[in-house]
């Protein structure tokens, strides 16, 4: 009897690692000396403020760290520059105050890198010759690793802005993640007889 419960055991299991799916800083102030006002709305690119790079746009630390403080750097992006700064003026002259295109890519950035584990544990039971049974346990998401996925809001246009100094403020909602990917754990049982 126990030499039958030790025997005829199986396990198999699929891990997956990948990097994070790509996304775009967006400006919806953007192109207006060009595409006039309100006419692609999230899908004119940002900008990376003076001195900024891409790599200083993304929040350094643990994943924990950047999903509770901001996935991207507010101090790293600015609006669309002016065409002609010079001569806007929004009360005496604004058709000059239009603005040029921002200087970032096509999803230039990458959101958190994701994993995961699933396992089965797998039980043969030879009832007779041509009988059998078998007892499937199968976990999904085995770790019940939290994926996160990208920063929900990524317009330049929602940072909000000192009053007084005009510094970007990271009380917003933007670059912050607000969202999982995938499933919890999830645990499946099953039980297939074969004649």
């Amino acid at each position: 009897m126990k030499a039958a419960l030790l025997k005829d055991w199986a396990i198999s299991g699929i891990t997956i690692f990948q990097s994070g799916t790509p996304f775009s800083v967006t400006d919806s102030g953007a192109g207006t000396g060009f595409l006039g006002a309100g006419f692609t709305p999230g899908t004119l690119s940002g900008s990376l403020a003076s001195g900024s790079t891409l790599a200083s746009a993304i929040n350094s630390g643990s994943i924990q760290n950047r999903v509770n403080n901001g996935y991207l750097n507010v101090n790293a992006f600015t609006t669309a520059p002016l065409l002609y700064p010079t001569l806007c003026d929004p009360l005496t002259n604004s058709n000059f105050c239009t603005t040029d295109f921002g200087n970032l890519g096509r999803n230039v950035f990458r959101g958190p890198h994701q994993q995961n584990w699933d396992f089965s544990l797998i039980k043969n039971i030879k009832l007779t010759e041509r009988q059998s049974l078998r007892f499937t346990t199968d976990f999904f998401n085995i770790w019940n690793h939290a994926n996160f996925g990208n920063p929900s809001i990524n317009d330049v246009e929602s940072i909000p802005h000192d009053p007084v100094t005009g510094q970007p403020l990271a009380t917003g909602p933007f670059g912050k993640i607000t969202s999982t990917v995938g499933t919890p754990r999830l645990i499946q049982f099953s039980l297939r007889y074969a004649f």
